[in-house]
């Protein structure tokens, strides 16, 4: 079941993947934030023909799949039927509206769906050169909602605009990280055997500072001069989804055997003060290789 409008293609389908692990958060490889406000979903994926994005880097004009995972709490009538929408929005980095949908599903408000037959939902986009102009950067968020009750779900991803010809980073099957509890982790093209994370009020560097700490080791699939020489990235959150921009930098020990080629890296992450205990945060850790196929993706709360 399908259908165009303008640049914007739905399809229903059948999937499966890993669940959110909270209302409100981000998920590793995209940087996608979601809300949930009375409906959930297992999971948000991005696809690029057919293969999972691990990156937010889509050149424009190339057409990509958002796919909403087992959503949930949509009120079916006495028929057992739902009736969801969807409204698509690009917005440049200062907000500013580039491209507007209504709602994208609006051929199917009278006839809604199955409850038990609704898996999943897929919205196909192409960032048009005509919306983009030259932005380097947009913000594609796409609101999932109940038109029977006030429930939706807001979806935001953050996309870098990829120049022409560059080699997309997209995996067929990234894996899951092992790691304890709120926190969710992904990896391509090497294998972590688990991830410890805990916070550290211990460093001396910036002593005002309570870090996030990364304990990852065993890591199969790399080598030590590769993951020093990787990129590092982290971003903070705060409770609400608002980032927080973050002066202190990253620290980070590298480690292992090199005959065995086995890597142990811990990284420590800023992000509060040492005071503030009430306050909850989302971090996120990247670790990207030059290839760019090799990548660690880690979110946690605390």
């Amino acid at each position: 079941m399908k259908f165009q409008l303008a640049s914007f293609l739905l399809v229903l389908q059948g999937v499966f993947t890993c669940a959110f692990a909270q209302s409100n958060g981000v998920l590793p490889l995209t940087g996608i934030q979601y809300f949930n406000e009375g409906i959930s979903a297992r999971y948000v994926e991005v696809a690029v023909d057919g293969a999972r994005l691990i990156s937010n880097r889509i050149p424009a004009n190339k057409e990509f799949a958002i796919t909403l995972q087992l959503p949930t709490g949509y009120d079916a009538d006495a028929s057992k039927k739902i009736y969801p929408a969807a409204e698509v929005t690009v917005l440049n980095n200062r907000k500013q509206v580039l491209a507007a949908m209504g709602n994208v599903m609006k051929e199917y408000e009278r006839s809604g769906f199955a409850a038990q037959g609704y898996n999943s939902l897929t919205l196909k986009v192409s960032l048009l050169s005509a919306w983009l102009k030259n932005e380097p950067e947009c913000i594609v968020q796409v609101r999932y909602y109940d038109l029977k009750s006030k429930k939706q779900l807001r979806v935001i991803f953050p996309v870098s605009i990829a120049t022409p010809g560059e080699a997309l980073a997209v995996s067929k099957i990234p894996l899951t990280i092992k790691s304890n509890e709120a926190s969710l982790g992904m990896s391509n093209a090497l294998t972590i055997q688990k991830a410890e994370v805990t916070v550290d009020t211990s460093i001396r560097v910036a002593p005002k500072n309570a870090y996030l700490s990364i304990d990852m080791p065993g890591i199969k699939g790399t080598s030590m001069t590769e993951v020093v020489a990787g990129k590092y990235s982290f971003w903070v959150y705060d409770a609400a989804g608002n980032e927080i921009k973050i002066a202190d930098k990253l620290l980070k020990k590298v480690g292992g055997s090199m005959e065995d080629d086995i890597v142990n890296l811990t990284v420590k992450i800023p992000f509060r003060l040492k005071t503030d205990l009430k306050k909850t945060y989302i971090v996120r850790f990247r670790w990207e290789g030059a290839d760019k196929k090799k990548v660690i993706d880690m979110v946690a709360t605390r």
